[in-house]
C-alpha cells in the first residue's frame, strides 16, 4: 500500500469517512491511524500527507460536515416568504442531512472534548450558526403570526435535541424511510409544537 496517484479531494472525502466510522465504532481514544490506514488502504505514513494527525481527522471530519449542513439552512434564513413552510423544510432538510452521516452527529456529542481548543471553539461557532439560522426562521415566523409567542432560543434547543436522537434509534431497515421521517419531524417539531390560531392546519 502506497501513496495513491489521482483525485486528491476524492482521496480526503474518502479518508474522513473511514476515519468518522473508525472513530465510532472504536471510541475515538481507543483507534489509530494505523486502523484508519487500513480502512483506505493505505500505508500509515501516507495519512500524514493528507493531514497533521488523528486529532486534525476528527476536527475536518466534524467541521466538514457542519459546514456542509449550515449552507442550506443559512439560504433558508435569508429567504422570503412563508416562515413557516421555510422552517418544515430546515428541519426536513437537517433530518436528511444528520442521517446520510450519522456518525459524525454522534461523534461530535461524545468525542467533542478530544478536539484541540482552537478546533472545538470552531465547531461550536458553527453549531451557534446552525441555531442563530433555525430561530431567525422561527422569529419570522412568530412576527408574521405563522407561529404563537414562544421562546425562540428553547424551540431551536428542542428541534435540535430532537435531531441529535436520530442515529441512536434511525435504522434504514425501520419502519419509517428517511423522506418520511422528515415529514414527521416538521409534521411535530413544527406544526404540532409551533402551531398558532392563524396557521393553516396540513
Amino acid at each position: 500500500m502506497g501513496r495513491p496517484v489521482g483525485n486528491r479531494e476524492e482521496l480526503i472525502t474518502k479518508i474522513l469517512e473511514q476515519a468518522t466510522a473508525v472513530f465510532a465504532e472504536q471510541g475515538y481514544r481507543n483507534a489509530t491511524t494505523e486502523d484508519i490506514a487500513k480502512k483506505v488502504k493505505l500505508k500509515k505514513s501516507s495519512l500524514y500527507h493528507y493531514f497533521k494527525n488523528k486529532e486534525n481527522m476528527l476536527f475536518q471530519a466534524l467541521s466538514t460536515n457542519l459546514r456542509r449542513s449550515l449552507e442550506p439552512l443559512e439560504a433558508l434564513a435569508k429567504e422570503a416568504g412563508d416562515a413557516r413552510e421555510r422552517l418544515r423544510q430546515a428541519v426536513s432538510m437537517q433530518v436528511h442531512m444528520m442521517m446520510s452521516v450519522p456518525y459524525v452527529g454522534s461523534l461530535f456529542l461524545n468525542e467533542r472534548s478530544s478536539l484541540h481548543p482552537r478546533h472545538l471553539k470552531q465547531c461550536l461557532d458553527l453549531r451557534q450558526r446552525h441555531e442563530r439560522a433555525m430561530r431567525t426562521i422561527i422569529d419570522q415566523g412568530i412576527a408574521d403570526g405563522s407561529f404563537g409567542p414562544i421562546d425562540s432560543a428553547i424551540v431551536v434547543k428542542l428541534i435540535f435535541g430532537a435531531l441529535n436522537g436520530l442515529p441512536w434509534w434511525w435504522k434504514p431497515s425501520g419502519k419509517y424511510n428517511l423522506e418520511e421521517l422528515g415529514v414527521i419531524y416538521a409534521d411535530l417539531l413544527v406544526d404540532r409544537m409551533l402551531a398558532s390560531s392563524k396557521a393553516v392546519p396540513r
